[in-house]
């Protein structure tokens, strides 16, 4: 073969092979997804200047072919990647973005699957809005079996306190045995044990949806809930169980089972905490709970059992995935602590006691007032270096005989707390963020259970 023919024949070979490279890069290009969410909306409801928090929700490409799952960031601009949040799985329409993370002018989604990122970036202009603190609401339960539970709701305003909001705006009663209050976008859930009723009410007080809460004729007793991504989840008390809430059709979609009696839940990570108190066995050969049940929230199923202190009841996530929780113990030989579990290896410390708690921005507020003991403590914790930093929250001595609920406002950092006197109305004890008393006033109704702050 001469020189020539040699030659040509290489360069051929040569672009050949440079065809076949290119076409093989043209096809690894296709095999990343091409499309990208669309209609990307996000309020932040982190009070602190340069932080913010709040939902990410879009809406999905169709078809949703070739993707994965998409992932979150933050950046500077409209294609900066530099700050990735999370990802989420194919299907899904939402991420939280958490407590405390640092502002960033832009959000962005990108679909994703094995072979990379999209080029087709869906992005939004992030405002680092202040959030105002309206009012709250305070939630009486009311005297056993006299059907008088009621919702007040103080007015920052004009510092007025207006009782029998729900009477006031429906001509009825709100039932008997109220226990838990939520807020979650414009409504407010509130849940009625001893009646078996959950309400979902405007602002105002005003009905827009009941619930009669059976299986046939035998009561559920809903009793504690939590929210996330557009479901409100509920503990069913004497159904041993907790159920879904779809907060856009107002229909209950499903239900688990967890543990005895539950009480409280949180949301952290993907996966919802249930405190398994097993209450009425207490004085029964069963005897009281000492569970927490784990589920996983996109299968919504139990993924396991975390051993706690007997009796747990109150629940709190923080900003890093941690759980903090109450148990009441058996009120005689095992007494009440307050326990930290990790949200990642599930691992229970416990780091004191209580019977009271609320967790806003980061500092637990923890009151200690066990009916056999006549000491009363106003702990606040620091969850992320946790350690105590204050060992009285409530600094100029004022007395509360009976500490019975508490709040704290996540704008101001005032402090709310209620007494509960049996036979008379409550009292409401306004303190301002360095523990002075600032007012009190009448709750406008017996045994106020719960407070939650309106925010805007």
């Amino acid at each position: 073969m001469n020189a020539k023919k040699f030659i040509s024949l290489s360069l051929t070979a040569l672009l050949i092979l440079l065809s076949l490279i290119s076409c093989d890069d043209k096809d690894n290009d296709l095999l990343t997804p091409a499309q990208a969410v669309s209609d990307l909306s996000f309020t932040d409801t982190d009070p602190e200047t340069g932080k913010i928090a709040g939902t990410l929700t879009w809406t999905l490409p169709d078809p949703e072919t070739n993707i994965n799952e998409y992932v979150v960031y933050l950046g500077d601009n409209n294609a900066d990647k530099s700050a990735e949040l999370g990802k989420v799985t194919k299907g899904t329409t939402s991420f939280d973005v958490p407590a405390g993370t640092d502002y960033k002018a832009f959000l962005l989604v990108v679909a994703k699957n094995a072979d990379g990122e999209s080029t087709n970036i869906a992005s939004l202009a992030v405002n680092d809005v202040q959030v105002t603190s309206l009012g709250f609401y305070i939630l009486n339960r009311g005297n056993w079996n006299e059907n008088n539970a009621s919702l007040a709701y103080y007015n920052f305003t004009t510092g007025v306190l207006t009782p029998n909001l729900y009477r006031n705006a429906n001509n009825e009663g709100l039932g008997d045995g109220a226990e838990q209050l939520l807020v979650y976008g414009s409504k407010v859930y509130v849940t009625v044990t001893t009646s078996s009723r959950l309400v979902v009410l405007e602002q105002d007080g005003k009905l827009i949806k009941p619930f009669d809460i059976r299986d046939g004729n035998v009561p559920l007793q809903p009793r504690c809930m939590a929210a996330h991504n557009g479901k409100v989840y509920v503990s069913y008390y004497a159904g041993h169980s907790v159920a879904v809430l779809d907060t856009a059709t107002l229909t209950i979609e499903k239900e688990v089972g967890v543990g005895r009696y539950p009480e409280q839940l949180a949301i952290t990570g993907g996966k919802l905490y249930v405190a398994n108190s097993g209450g009425l066995d207490g004085s029964t050969e069963t005897g009281y709970g000492k569970t927490v049940s784990v589920i996983d929230l996109q299968s919504f199923t139990v993924e396991k059992e975390i051993e706690v202190v007997l009796n747990p009841v109150q629940l709190a996530a923080d900003s890093q995935g941690d759980i903090y929780l109450l148990s009441n113990g058996n009120y005689a030989s095992v007494g009440s602590a307050l326990q930290r579990i990790d949200g990642a290896t599930g691992t229970v410390t416990t780091i004191g006691n209580g019977s009271k708690m609320t967790l806003v921005n980061d500092k637990l507020y923890v009151i200690y007032a066990q009916y056999n003991d006549p000491t009363i403590t106003y702990r606040q914790y620091d969850v992320l270096k946790e350690e105590v930093e204050k060992e009285s929250f409530i600094t100029d001595g004022t007395t509360i005989t009976s500490p019975n609920a508490i709040a704290v406002d996540p704008v101001s950092g005032k402090i709310y707390i209620t007494d509960f006197i049996y036979g008379s109305t409550g009292s409401l004890y306004l303190f301002t963020a360095d523990g002075r008393l600032e007012k009190k006033e009448d709750t406008g109704g017996y045994d106020a259970i719960w407070m939650t702050c309106l925010l805007q």
